[in-house]
């Protein structure tokens, strides 16, 4: 059975959370809390193997609970919050950086998909409580990392190979933001080659997603647009709602065509239109989410002459996909998130070890 913790400052919603998880046959709730010091007692005294946290609650806001219980007894932690806006979204993937896995905007009652949004969160929940999470030593103050959240700019020497007409095309799901974060920050912002990322996502997320990246990171991160012709250092996320193709002289494609693995955008769409149109130009990476979106994809860009790129099973925070496109052969590197970054910029640039 899998021990949750629901954290919520609504006692109508607490019951209704409660409801719910208990009809699952592998979950038990143990607790609800409605304020955050007695989230923090519960954790240490009932020891649960995920909780979903609200990030208003009345005495101690999620930021610091969810801090506080990753410095002492560390969990799983799935947000679930109201999300009203892309600053609303952009608190969610702050809270990232305090030791959240995932987030998920709060159904209500009226919505019309409402049964299948706490399914969403159930799997998210589910899926979370297998990750294996560690201490974390605060790096916070005041909600902003103590250090410069920007790297330090990065001298690099021309180009190993000919990247001119290069293009990274970056798929991700469950556990990408974190991922992508890490792969930026491992990144020059001089970077010689445009990045397109298709990020699976609830609605409402990705222009939150796109500034706390861009706040952080110090890259020019921003939603593509149809017609889009792809420029080198910038960073484009596919919009919600839409395929996200590359054209042969890299603009981007957009189009509401039917879900793709039960998916749109999808990363499939995505590589295979880079694939097709751009061949041995493309270099792809796959990183962690569930499902197989994607996979195909990256064994089309291998099999076009591109280099492509799986994130391991150890370093993901579910396996799926990456997993899916090892299968297949279709990944020339399988790497550790931390390395990722690493090996782009030695694909890219001439760049030492001791850099």
């Amino acid at each position: 059975m899998i021990k949750v913790l629901i954290v919520d400052d609504s006692a109508t919603v607490r019951t209704m959370f409660a409801d719910l998880f208990e009809r699952e046959d592998d979950f038990e709730v143990v607790g609800c809390a409605e304020d955050g010091y007695s989230a923090l007692r519960m954790v240490r005294d009932l020891k649960p193997d995920v909780v979903t946290m609200d990030v208003n609650l009345p005495d101690c806001d999620g930021f610091r609970v969810t801090r506080m219980i990753m410095e002492e007894t560390p969990v799983p932690i799935v947000i679930v919050s109201a999300v009203y806006s892309a600053s609303d979204a952009e608190i969610g993937f702050r809270l990232i950086d305090t030791g959240a896995l995932a987030f998920h905007d709060k159904p209500g009652l009226k919505n019309d998909n409402f049964e299948e949004l706490m399914q969403e969160i159930i799997l998210s929940a589910r899926l979370m409580s297998e990750v294996k999470v560690v201490k974390r030593k605060s790096r916070f103050r005041s909600g902003r990392e103590m250090n410069s959240p920007f790297p330090a700019a990065r001298e690099f020497s021309p180009p190993s190979f000919p990247v001119k007409d290069k293009v990274i095309c970056i798929g991700a799901s469950t556990g990408g933001p974190q991922a992508i974060k890490e792969i930026l920050m491992s990144l020059p912002h001089e970077f010689p080659a445009p990045i397109l990322i298709v990020q699976h996502m609830s609605s409402g997320f990705t222009e939150g997603m796109v500034s706390w990246l861009k706040n952080n990171t110090g890259h020019d991160v921003r939603l593509a647009a149809h017609g889009d012709f792809l420029r080198p250092g910038v960073v484009y996320f596919a919009p919600e709602g839409f395929h996200t193709e590359l054209s042969a002289d890299k603009r981007v494609l957009l189009n509401d065509a039917p879900n793709v693995n039960e998916i749109r955008p999808s990363v499939s769409v995505l590589f295979h239109s880079a694939a097709r149109n751009l061949g041995s130009s493309v270099v792809g990476v796959l990183l962690t989410g569930m499902g197989r979106d994607g996979a195909d994809g990256l064994l089309e860009i291998k099999r076009r002459g591109g280099y492509t790129i799986a994130q391991d099973k150890d370093s993901s925070i579910v396996f799926g996909m990456p997993g899916e496109a090892v299968k297949l052969g279709a990944a020339l590197a399988v790497l550790p998130i931390g390395n990722i970054g690493r090996h782009l910029c030695k694909l890219f640039l001439e760049v030492s070890e001791d850099k």
